[in-house]
């Protein structure tokens, strides 16, 4: 086995050498983005997506079984490390955009760089653009100083924003992969109205393909596409779901609530420096501040609510649940999804975690809130086992 010791870079150069050199994997060590005393060590395959579930199951066999081989002294592999391979990534980020496009609308940017890695490549980015950034949280080897919040990281970027005049904020998260942006006034931008205003720039763009998004995201990704070139795709609500759907032929955008946005052209992973760049490319037409396209986008009525659940009742929660709705429209792709005359609501169970998620969505936050409540119901009373007859959900209009 060879290796190529990367260093210290963000996971989306490991991915774009995974990608573009022909390696059978890559992995990536960092500090966790919630807790900054969890290591992380993640594992990609080509083409740079994460790890799908039967590549897992295979690593985790092994490691379960311990057999393994002892490699032989004349065996064993060579470290590398590859030369300018952010110089590399860099030149394939910029090969894919309108430069020129960008270098005449002369942004003025802030970005917190959630003291990623990113600060060793986003320069590489921005300055052949012309795009003036006013950095701050560069990358800092001693976690002990980077604690902080993403709320308090976006509170220092809005007043930033306001205090040199940008047209947007940007913040990245410790990986620098997701990225929670600012508008001209200062204002934070929702994660679901980001995911929608990428969607309506990419129409006005008149790009043409498919858009992957998870079952558990608003349907006004459906409206915002519609009468366009694109097509949405739903996916598993799992990271690994949707950038193996990213990867497919003709898929062009991928993105799911909480920043993390995919363009495959780049890589078919989340990328914060990608997204920013494509954001910028994508606004460049357009003479409205962000703050006004923002305002003219539809607002989203779901809610998400987690109910504590044992391991042991997950598997009957899911069964039964799904005895009680037959005869109601469901989609199964990923949990229990039910579509009423009110909007939709949906179970799903948290992988990690002895939790359920339920979502829904309705056509006014009333609505939202009357088919969260039906669904907790039904689960609360299926986890408790109390013998309570069970409610329904309304049914479906045909």
């Amino acid at each position: 086995m060879d290796v190529a010791d990367l260093r210290v870079s963000p996971p989306a150069i490991s991915r774009h050498v995974l990608k573009t050199q022909g390696f059978a994997a890559a992995l990536h060590v960092g500090a966790g983005g919630a807790d900054p005393e969890v290591v992380q060590i993640r594992i990609f395959e080509p083409p740079g997506i994460q790890l799908t579930a039967a590549l897992e199951k295979e690593i985790e066999k092994h490691f379960t079984r311990q057999e393994l081989r002892r490699v032989a002294f004349d065996e064993i592999g060579a470290v590398s490390y590859p030369a300018r391979v952010r110089e590399s990534y860099a030149q394939d980020v910029l090969d894919r955009l309108d430069c020129d496009a960008i270098r005449e609308r002369g942004y003025r940017v802030v970005v917190d760089l959630g003291y990623s890695a990113a600060s060793f490549v986003l320069p590489l980015v921005v300055g052949p653009l012309g795009v003036e950034t006013i950095s701050t949280h560069g990358f800092f080897t001693d976690t002990r100083e980077t604690a902080r919040s993403l709320a308090q990281a976006v509170t220092n970027t809005r007043r930033i924003v306001t205090a040199v005049g940008a047209d947007l904020g940007a913040v990245f998260d410790r990986s620098a992969e997701r990225i929670v942006l600012v508008d001209e006034l200062g204002q934070e931008i929702g994660v679901e109205q980001s995911l929608l205003l990428f969607l309506r720039l990419l129409v006005e763009s008149g790009a043409q393909g498919r858009v992957a998004v998870p079952v558990t995201i608003t349907h006004q990704v459906e409206a915002a596409v519609e009468g366009s070139g694109l097509a949405v795709e739903r996916t598993q609500a799992s990271l690994a779901a949707l950038t193996r759907a990213a990867a497919e032929d003709g898929v062009v955008f991928a993105a799911a609530v909480g920043g993390g946005y995919v363009f495959p052209e780049f890589t078919p992973a989340y990328d914060a420096v990608a997204s920013l760049c494509k954001l910028l490319e994508l606004l460049a037409p357009s003479r409205q501040p962000l703050s006004e396209l923002v305002s003219d986008l539809p607002r989203s009525t779901r809610i998400h609510r987690q109910l504590a659940c044992p391991w042991s009742r997950k598997g009957l929660v899911m069964r039964v649940l799904n005895e009680r709705l037959q005869g109601r429209r469901l989609d199964l792709l990923d949990g229990i999804k039910v579509f009423s005359e009110r909007g939709w609501a949906q179970v799903l169970p948290d992988p990690d975690e002895p939790l359920i998620h339920l979502y829904a969505e309705g056509d006014s936050p009333d609505d939202s809130e009357a088919l969260e409540a039906e669904l907790e119901a039904l689960v609360q009373e299926i986890v408790q086992g109390d013998g309570v007859e069970p409610r329904t959900l309304e049914k479906a209009s045909s």
